[in-house]
């Protein structure tokens, strides 16, 4: 079993972790609607869309690891205009900054780089972890990846963030939202997961599934 992600497998998985998004969405539409406009589903299909467009001309090209997240990012955030589009962009861009000139990352430069991309998202978008966002979910999921074993296999590494990150989506049912449309259903908006961390959750899952 791989214990480090290559550049190919990384477009393998960035387009198959693509798929399942797309195919998976509606649920983040149903997610949404209890706390939003119940636009995530549709910004997910457009973002991931444009991801598995990238991937299929000039990315997927790309020899840099972090130059191909760059792009990738650059082509969600285009294609899906929103803030969880601007947020999600930013995340790849940024996380991709971290993998920058690397052809083969161990699992220690993977959580380095989702670790990169929370740091980010914290600046760019003021959130806090309790604040009921995405970062709640990718928190503990950087803490399950760097619980691992250095020559974890790429399958078993994954699932434990994915799992991680389902518990802090689920925690977030007990959180007020802070930030964004969610805010404004005040306490109402308790008793409700937080779709953006649930959508961390279910690329993990995926990665986890389609890491060979």
């Amino acid at each position: 079993m791989p214990t480090t992600l290559t550049r190919d497998q990384l477009v393998a998985l960035l387009d198959a972790v693509a798929a399942d998004m797309i195919r998976d969405k509606d649920e983040l539409t149903t997610l949404d609607a209890e706390l939003g406009d119940g636009d995530l589903g549709r910004t997910t299909e457009w973002g991931f869309t444009a991801i598995r467009e990238a991937l299929a001309g000039e990315a997927g090209a790309e020899p840099d690891m972090g130059k191909l997240l760059f792009k990738c990012g650059k082509a969600f955030a285009d294609k899906a205009p929103s803030s969880f589009g601007a947020l999600m962009g930013a995340a790849f861009m940024k996380g991709g900054m971290a993998l920058k000139g690397k052809t083969t990352a161990e699992l220690a430069d993977i959580a380095g780089a989702v670790q990169t991309a929370l740091d980010a998202l914290m600046e760019r978008g003021g959130a806090k972890l309790g604040d009921k966002t995405m970062l709640d979910a990718m928190h503990p999921a950087i803490q399950a990846m760097r619980g691992q074993s250095a020559d974890a296999a790429l399958g078993a590494f994954f699932e434990a963030a994915a799992q991680a990150a389902q518990r802090g989506a689920e925690e977030t049912q007990h959180m007020q939202s802070q930030i964004g449309r969610a805010s404004w259903q005040g306490e109402r908006s308790a008793g409700k997961m937080d779709p953006g961390a649930r959508a961390i959750a279910m690329m993990l899952a995926a990665a986890a599934r389609h890491a060979v």
